[in-house]
């Protein structure tokens, strides 16, 4: 089987400063965030939920979500419980036999596109990643820096639905600068991924990677977070996606 990977604006500077501290218990409530996941994420909504049943729900997937949150290190990506383990078998064990792995991955792909990053427009990757368009040299920036936006973060996504990784605004400077080594044979993502590169570093923004996300709920939610809808022209939106 196949699956779709999809790549987005991502306002990086905001996730580090109000979406981290949230996602922690250190600033803000997340109870009305939660209700409105759990209207999509519950299988029937949450009509057939008495008012107890439910508001015990949402507390115990806020301590879980908050919980985790706290294991991780200051850059978000690396989970010192999940990180201790080791053996990467073992650590997938670990998160496949976690109730509270996946809520916090559906929860946290839900509240990021919510809050930080924009659904549209997306750059359809398909199976591959980005990698797979250009022809890098393992000796350039570039290289280094496509070859971690394409590698999976196992933590953030179950059973590969979620997002796998992201890019801050200052990794994607280091590679506007190195942008002459971003060699392609012309080919459509490749054109369509220095077109959102060069909308990026114009708005000092990151970009988030993500695979088999649920695209019905997230390109719901409100639009234009990251750039004014003026931003975009017929040039730099080529080979984007807006709506599927």
């Amino acid at each position: 089987m196949g699956y779709w990977r999809s790549l987005h604006l991502f306002d990086d500077k905001k996730f580090y400063a109000d979406v981290v501290p949230t996602l922690k218990g250190e600033k803000g409530d997340l109870t009305a965030d939660c209700l409105e996941f759990l209207k999509f994420h519950i299988t029937g909504s949450t009509s057939r939920l008495s008012q107890h049943e439910l508001e015990k729900l949402v507390r115990d997937i806020i301590d879980n979500i908050i919980s985790i949150s706290k294991s991780f290190d200051p850059t978000f990506k690396i989970n010192s419980e999940y990180d201790k383990i080791g053996d990467r078998d073992a650590q997938q064990i670990f998160l496949n036999g976690s109730d509270e792995h996946y809520d916090f991955c559906k929860f946290f792909e839900f509240y990021v596109f919510k809050t930080c990053a924009d659904f549209s427009p997306l750059l359809a990757l398909g199976k591959g990643g980005v990698f797979r368009n250009f022809d890098l040299s393992v000796k350039t920036f570039s290289y280094s820096i496509i070859e971690e936006l394409d590698d999976w973060n196992h933590f953030f996504h179950y059973d590969r639905m979620g997002i796998t990784n992201w890019l801050t605004d200052e990794d994607l400077q280091y590679l506007y600068l190195d942008k002459e080594n971003l060699k392609h044979n012309g080919n459509e993502p490749a054109k369509a991924f220095l077109s959102l590169l060069e909308v990026a570093h114009s708005n000092e923004l990151g970009m988030i990677i993500g695979v088999d996300m649920r695209e019905d709920r997230l390109r719901l939610l409100p639009g234009h977070k990251t750039v004014k809808p003026e931003i975009w022209t017929s040039e730099n939106s080529s080979g984007l996606f807006w709506d599927l």
